[in-house]
Parts: C-alpha cells; sequence; structure tokens
C-alpha cells in the first residue's frame, strides 16, 4: 500500500523512458515487474531523495532488504554447493561474491549506469558505492514485488551462473585484512585501522584510514567506502612488511 501512495514521485504517464526501463527490468531479471514503482525507486540515490509525510524517499531502505536478501540467497547456495566446507569457508567465499566491488561491476555490466537517478558526477557515481546500493536496492525491489523463490531465481539464474566463477574465486585470495591478520599474529605484531576522517563530499562520505603496526603509521588510504580503504590499506601494508621481513632475513 505505501508503495502504492508514493507512486506518483515516480511515474505521472507512460512516457517511451518509462516503457524502455520495464523492458529493461524484464531483460535482467528475466520476468515481468508489477509493481515498477518499486523497480524505480530502487535507482533513486539518496543525493536526489525527497521528502514525504515526514519520510525520505530513497532507495535506502530497498537496499538494506536487497542486502539481506541477497546475503541469505548466497549463503544457501554455497551451503548446498560445499556440503563439507567449514563456516570460515563459506563466509570468505559469500564476501567475495557480495563485495561493493563486485556488485557495482556487476551494476554496470548490466546497464545501471543508464538509469540511476543521481545528482553525483560521473566519477563521484563511479567511487562512491551508488551503483553497488543500487544493485542490493534492485533486488529488494524484486523481492517485494515478486517473492523470494523469483529472486532466488534471478539471483541464481541471471547472476551466479552467467557472472561469476565460483570456482575462480575460491582460488583467489583477495581479503587482504585477514590476511594480515594472519601475517601479525605469526610474526607477534600489533596492528589496529584508525580511522583519521570522515569528510561529507556531495551526497557521499569520503573516509581516511591509517593502518598502525606496533602504534607506527604504515599507510593512509581514503576512499569513499570504509571497507574498501581498510582492505585497500592493508594490502599496501602487507607488501611492505613482507619487504621488510625479506630484507632482515638477506
Amino acid at each position: 500500500m505505501v508503495f502504492k501512495k508514493i507512486t506518483s514521485l515516480f511515474i505521472s504517464k507512460q512516457t517511451k523512458s518509462d516503457k524502455d526501463f520495464k523492458k529493461w527490468i524484464k531483460l535482467i531479471t528475466g520476468f515481468n515487474p508489477k509493481n515498477i514503482s518499486l523497480y524505480q525507486q530502487a535507482f533513486f540515490h539518496s543525493s536526489v531523495s525527497v521528502k514525504r509525510s515526514g519520510t525520505i524517499i530513497s532507495n535506502e531502505r530497498l537496499e538494506f532488504l536487497g542486502d539481506a536478501i541477497l546475503g541469505a540467497i548466497i549463503a544457501d547456495y554455497l551451503f548446498k554447493m560445499f556440503p563439507f566446507k567449514d563456516e570460515g569457508f563459506l563466509t570468505q567465499l559469500r564476501s567475495k561474491i557480495v563485495n561493493g566491488q563486485s556488485l557495482k561491476e556487476l551494476a554496470l555490466k548490466f546497464g545501471f549506469n543508464n538509469f540511476l537517478q543521481a545528482t553525483l558526477t560521473k566519477e563521484e557515481k563511479i567511487k562512491s558505492s551508488a551503483y553497488g546500493d543500487a544493485f542490493e536496492a534492485l533486488i529488494g525491489a524484486v523481492f517485494l514485488d515478486l517473492g523470494y523463490l523469483k529472486t532466488q531465481e534471478f539471483i541464481i539464474s541471471k547472476i551466479i551462473k552467467i557472472h561469476l566463477d565460483v570456482d575462480a574465486l575460491v582460488n583467489t585470495n583477495d581479503d587482504y585484512k585477514s590476511q594480515l591478520q594472519i601475517f601479525c599474529q605469526k610474526n607477534k605484531l600489533a596492528f589496529e585501522y584508525k580511522l583519521v576522517s570522515e569528510e561529507q563530499i556531495g551526497a557521499n562520505k569520503q573516509y581516511v584510514i591509517e593502518l598502525l603496526i606496533n602504534d607506527k603509521s604504515y599507510i593512509r588510504f581514503e576512499n569513499y567506502s570504509k571497507r574498501t580503504a581498510e582492505q585497500k590499506a592493508a594490502q599496501l601494508t602487507l607488501e611492505i612488511l613482507k619487504t621488510e621481513l625479506e630484507n632482515t632475513q638477506l
């Protein structure tokens, strides 16, 4: 009922672009959308959000829902695909599939750049989490519109089986925070991620993360995603630490 009330925020009349959007949704999901306003809201970034009756209308609530649904479906899929793997393996593999960078790349493959409504520049959209957030919001829209089973079919048949090489992901380790933790534990080093600053730039926040090893600053890295900044800081610090260790062994 709520979404029917806000339909007018997104659709005033059925235009050619509205029809193109509906066709595109069917193309990427494999299903005819019932409530098109749900999908339009999924592409309504917070930078262009509006307030109606005290409620902020953007894709953030759909993103919250889609994140949970995507995580549950991926977890179920991996649980069945790898019946003898432990919780740590499944958690890391799920993280590789649903991390922000992976979702952004999928969103761009699907053509989200043609429909995302935002006041961000092209560069800001790429650097921010806007595309990944819209991807999760789309999943939330599919779930509300068509239910869990259709959403599951969409994720497995249109995303995992076509765009993801799960076997390749198993053999790649890009979780640099975990690698750094193991390295530091092995070499008895203390490490700390320090949030130096967070600055509001347009509709997004830019985070500056400093990584300290034994209270010594090694790397500072900034990004619109705090998680990405920490991962990159860990990656660069790990490279320095390994070089230092090799030099001491010469």
